[in-house]
This record gives C-alpha cells, sequence and structure tokens, in this order.
C-alpha cells in the first residue's frame, strides 16, 4: 500500500514513517507537488481536510492517484486551558510570520507568566482521503506547560510541554518514547488501524 503524506516536515516525516511501517510513505517530494497549500481553516479539522483535498485533487490532475491508495493530511494544535485553548490551529504562527518555534514558545511563557493552572494537550487531526472515502481521525495527549524551556530534541512546543505521567518536556524524553505516547502517533496508530482493516 502506497501512501501519500501532504507534507515535507522531516521530523513529521520520519515519525509517520516508523508508525506506519511497513505501508510505504510518500512525501510530497517524492510524488513532484511544489505548491503551497493555504492553511485558511478556522479548526484543525479543517485545515486537515483542505491539505489531503488540494493534494488528492492535484494527484487526480496530474493522473497520478490511481499509483497511490490515498493521501493524508494532518494538522495539530497547542490547547492551553488557561488561554480559552489558545493556541490552538493557530499554533505554528502564534507569535507572528514567517512562523518560529522560538518566538512562540517565548510567546507562551510570557501569556502564563503568573497562571496557576498550566493544563494543556496538544491535538492532532488526520483526514484520509481515496476515491471511496474521505475519514477523520485524531489524537491528544494531555499534560501541561512548564515554567522554562527544557530539553533540545523535538520541535514547536516541545521544550515547553510535558505530558501527563511524566516529568520531562517532550523535548527531553527520548524519541521512541514521545512516538509511542505523543498526540501524531496517537492519531497515527489510530489511521493505521483504519487502513488496515
Amino acid at each position: 500500500m502506497k501512501l501519500v503524506f501532504a507534507s515535507n516536515n522531516a521530523h513529521k516525516l520520519e515519525e509517520v514513517r516508523k508508525i506506519l511501517a511497513p505501508l510505504e510513505v510518500l512525501c510530497l517530494r517524492d510524488i513532484g507537488f511544489v505548491g503551497e497549500i493555504d492553511e485558511t481553516g478556522t479548526t484543525l479539522e479543517a485545515n486537515s481536510l483542505l491539505k489531503a483535498q488540494a493534494i488528492w485533487n492535484w494527484l487526480q490532475e496530474q493522473g497520478l492517484a490511481t499509483t497511490v491508495s490515498g493521501v493524508f493530511a494532518d494538522d495539530t494544535g497547542l490547547e492551553i486551558a488557561a488561554l480559552g485553548g489558545a493556541p490552538g490551529v493557530y499554533s505554528a504562527r502564534w507569535a507572528g510570520e514567517p512562523s518560529n518555534d522560538a518566538r512562540n514558545r517565548q510567546k507562551a511563557l510570557c501569556e502564563l507568566a503568573g497562571v496557576q493552572d498550566r493544563s494543556a494537550r496538544f491535538r492532532t487531526v488526520i483526514t484520509w482521503i481515496n476515491q471511496h472515502t474521505v475519514q477523520q481521525v485524531d489524537g491528544v495527549v494531555n499534560g501541561h506547560m512548564a515554567t522554562e524551556e527544557s530539553g533540545n530534541g523535538g520541535f514547536g512546543y516541545d521544550a515547553l510541554f510535558i505530558p501527563d505521567g511524566y516529568d520531562a518536556t517532550f523535548a527531553v524524553l527520548p524519541a521512541e518514547t514521545k512516538n509511542t505516547i505523543s498526540h501524531r502517533a496517537r492519531a497515527l496508530h489510530a489511521l493505521r488501524e483504519l487502513l488496515l482493516n
């Protein structure tokens, strides 16, 4: 089974290929897609669908849709309880354009200065599209925001997010641990189950 993942993000692609093995996962570079997809949705579900639909439509236009089993796209957001669920769908560009992980983490620390309730969750929504169906699955990991950055691993808000049941941030935890408990891992396992059943 050959799948197209609507991304060129190297971090995500590595995680996706590990979890979905032995299924073959192609990225946008592999299929020759070089355009930009505007993420104009106001929810994770909408953005995930926008990306998957755009690539599926492109494959059909190129006459390549029959060469793959389908397309999937993800969208992820950090939802901080004390901030009413922000940054949510705007997580990647919360501190402004262009997106910058360090500035986003700094903004989170500033917004949470003096806040007692630091509970948060990461949520990933994956949309799967092929000739017969459009389906969505999601994955959630609950935790809380640290008061300072810790660790060099991962990306995004990983240096601030401590998952429930652990006393270290995602950026400190080994990749193998993160890949078993993360929001994306949980969504990918749900996708794997959907595809293999």
